[in-house]
């Protein structure tokens, strides 16, 4: 793991922009894992509840980023360019509280279990304010160059 104030900005590493980049900072990355941090607030406007609290379910979606910042910086690492990811599936979810609390620290990580081509998972958590709150295993893949045009020309018809 870096140094976080060697670390580029999360912003050149996804392909998310606002409102949907809902990560604040790339903390920490290595060879198989990766940890973000944000603050529940302005930047998760759109997903806030009534009380400015974010979902649960939005944990997903974290965890889904801060997979897409640690692929960020390995391509980087490789001198490419930030490629779009899919995600496949989550197991096993689990979040509690059912909501990340207005103002809340969130720290994700994620810790690459396998990797064969574009298909890799994820063990993944987020921690609020320091405590593990929220846990998953996500799927995920990401295209070679070049095949993200192949399937969008397909005819779905």
């Amino acid at each position: 793991m870096n140094d976080p104030s060697s670390l580029p900005a999360i912003e050149t590493l996804l392909p998310h922009r606002a409102p949907m980049l809902l990560l604040d900072r790339l903390c920490a990355v290595g060879a198989s894992r990766a940890r973000c941090e944000t603050r529940v607030g302005a930047r998760h406007a759109l997903l806030l509840d009534g009380e400015g609290n974010l979902p649960g379910w939005v944990g997903i979606e974290l965890m889904a980023q801060t997979i897409a910042a640690w692929a960020g910086m390995q391509g980087r690492l490789r001198g490419e360019p930030v490629r779009i990811g899919m995600l496949l599936g989550t197991r096993k979810y689990r979040c509690q509280p059912t909501s990340f609390a207005a103002g809340a620290q969130l720290t994700i990580e994620a810790s690459c279990l396998l990797q064969d081509g574009g298909m890799a998972s994820f063990e993944c958590r987020i921690l609020q304010d320091g405590r593990e709150c929220a846990t998953a295993r996500l799927s995920t893949y990401q295209p070679a160059p070049g095949e993200l045009s192949d399937l969008l020309a397909k005819d779905v018809s």
